[in-house]
């Protein structure tokens, strides 16, 4: 009988460690913000699309809608890297940031400029 009580006993303990666990084994969410303007300034490769988009609109029509499409796609692809790299939940433009989040603009540009020589 004392055995059957251990074997109860050890199983409340398992279901009752099997819930809380969860609890403590979760992630931090850490959210970064970057401010788009600072990143472009900041960044040779983006500074350089954006400034060939406004030389070359004027000789061949390239227009400046590609430019922005560009550098949009280049920052989501590395932000979404660095997301993943550093952990952080989400990384948003700052305009609308009112308080938190880190501010990554520099190590984005960084990052962006190393990855696209």
């Amino acid at each position: 009988m004392t055995m059957h009580y251990y074997r109860k006993a050890a199983a409340v303990f398992i279901i009752v460690l099997v819930l809380i666990l969860p609890l403590f084994l979760e992630k931090e969410e850490k959210t970064a913000v970057i401010n788009l303007e600072q990143v472009i300034i900041s960044s040779t490769y983006l500074s350089q699309i954006k400034a060939e988009s406004s030389a070359d609109q004027a000789a061949d029509g390239v227009s400046i809608k590609e430019a922005e499409n560009k550098i949009m796609k280049t920052l989501k692809t590395e932000a979404a890297e660095l997301a993943a790299e550093k952990s952080y939940s989400s990384i948003l433009i700052d305009q609308a940031i009112y308080q938190g989040g880190k501010n990554v603009t520099q190590e984005l540009a960084a990052r962006i400029d190393k990855n696209y020589k």
